[in-house]
């Protein structure tokens, strides 16, 4: 929140305001550069980055921390921390792997089968979970299975990964980034659902149709394959026990009803339905809290940290001024830029950060058209896989390949997919350049 500006030198305050509103900015550009490099952590560099933008605004614009960290979405960053636990729980109660499994077993072994099931669990799982828990969820039963019917597990892994980012759009709760530019953005979440639902499912049948062209050797049903290694696997060694199983559904199906009913209590909830899931996980409680990616939560902590600083010292409100102008101009163009920037141009470095930066900017479009934030939320989720390089999912893609002895070098991936992903970007200018025409 912003503090009274003495009434003396209103110039001279705005000056220095505006000063440190560029090293702030500077600041966020830095540390961006520092994560692309690969040298130093991110999760390090954007809390670095958060403590020298607050000393700057304090020293320059006079603001203390304590008001500095009053203006950040807390309840977000807990609901965030919330949901992690939730996925912690429901991940290893296998109920996902399970039903993998069973999917699998129901194929009788075809490979195209195998990876239309697949897929479609993944869509479903990614509506739910990040793309991160989503992938770790399903490569270990997809392995599993191409080993058993002796088909290349890879072309299913970066399939995987490029939906798990596609079915992430529609729900706040699909990832991350979108719980913040929901909120910064302050985005109905059942407009967001209805309009992106469809996009989503084009651009899921769109990529399972491209990679089944590309691999389509891979895919053959009609050559014969030994199954008895298919058959033994027992999908029931994937539930570790049914009160874990049936608290986890339990503890979803209330999750999605609150979040209908109650959108605006989300952490709350959240919070409420982390804590039962850890009660009744007993003695396993501290191993599941063990297991969480709380780097996660810290630098998502930094980089709204360095928002705020750029929300203080006006930043934000003069990039929101030039959006406005430029989508009552013409939304088109505005579309591009939202689907573009983060999803096409910071692809390689960090759409999420830059999705983050520009949500605040966004809010105030929604009343020109609706669908300028909408697309910079599509935009945002399809870098991350657009050009997969480096993206924690797509890691996990390269990490499995190399353990399970079939490594998957970043140029093969890179060229597989990003031809996919620059069709994806133009779908969606394409599908929300049309839907504006609908919301004048």
């Amino acid at each position: 929140m912003h503090l009274n500006r003495s009434y003396r030198y209103p110039d001279k305050t705005r000056l220095m305001s505006l000063v440190a509103g560029f090293i702030v900015l500077a600041i966020f550009v830095i540390a961006l550069l520092a994560i692309m490099s690969e040298r130093i952590n991110d999760t390090a560099a954007s809390l670095m980055a958060f403590g020298v933008a607050a000393t700057v605004v304090y020293f320059l614009d006079g603001v203390q921390f304590v008001d500095y960290a009053a203006g950040i979405g807390w309840d977000v960053i807990l609901f965030v921390a919330a949901m992690m636990i939730i996925v912690s729980v429901v991940a290893s109660s296998g109920l996902f792997q399970y039903l993998g499994i069973i999917l699998a077993l129901r194929t009788f072994g075809h490979p195209r089968r195998i990876f239309n099931y697949f897929m479609v669990l993944v869509f479903f799982i990614s509506l739910l979970f990040d793309p991160l828990p989503t992938m770790l969820i399903v490569s270990a039963f997809t392995v599993e299975v191409c080993n058993a019917i002796d088909v290349d597990f890879r072309p299913y892994l970066m399939t995987e990964a490029v939906i798990a980012g596609i079915g992430s759009m529609p729900t706040p709760i699909g990832s991350v980034t979108n719980l913040v530019m929901v909120y910064l953005a302050e985005i109905n979440i059942a407009l967001m659902f209805v309009v992106m639902l469809p996009l989503t499912i084009i651009l899921t049948i769109l990529t399972m149709w491209y990679m089944l062209r590309k691999f389509s050797t891979e895919f053959d049903d009609n050559i014969e394959r030994d199954m008895t290694d298919l058959f033994a696997i027992n999908p029931n060694v994937a539930i570790r026990s049914k009160q874990d199983l049936a608290v986890s559904l339990i503890g979803m199906v209330v999750l999605i009803i609150g979040l209908i009913v109650l959108p605006q209590q989300a952490a709350m909830l959240a919070l409420i339905i982390a804590g039962a899931l850890l009660v009744f996980s007993r003695d396993r409680a501290k191993e599941l809290l063990r297991r969480l990616s709380w780097d996660t939560v810290f630098f998502l902590m930094g980089i709204m940290g360095i928002v705020q600083g750029l929300v203080l010292t006006d930043i934000i409100a003069s990039l929101a001024a030039g959006l406005q102008w430029l989508s009552e101009a013409s939304v088109l163009i505005a579309i591009v830029l939202m689907v573009m920037v983060p999803g096409g141009l910071m692809a390689p470095m960090d759409a999420k950060a830059v999705g983050i930066l520009l949500a605040p900017a966004a809010k105030d479009l929604t009343a020109i058209n609706p669908m300028v934030p909408l697309s910079l939320i599509a935009g945002t989720n399809a870098g991350s896989y657009v050009v997969p390089f480096g993206d924690a999912p797509n890691m996990v893609v390269v990490s499995i390949s190399e353990k399970n002895l079939k490594p998957l070098s970043w140029a093969e991936f890179n060229k597989t997919v990003i031809p996919l992903g620059l069709l994806h970007l133009v779908i969606i200018v394409v599908y929300f350049g049309i839907l504006s025409l609908f919301f004048p």
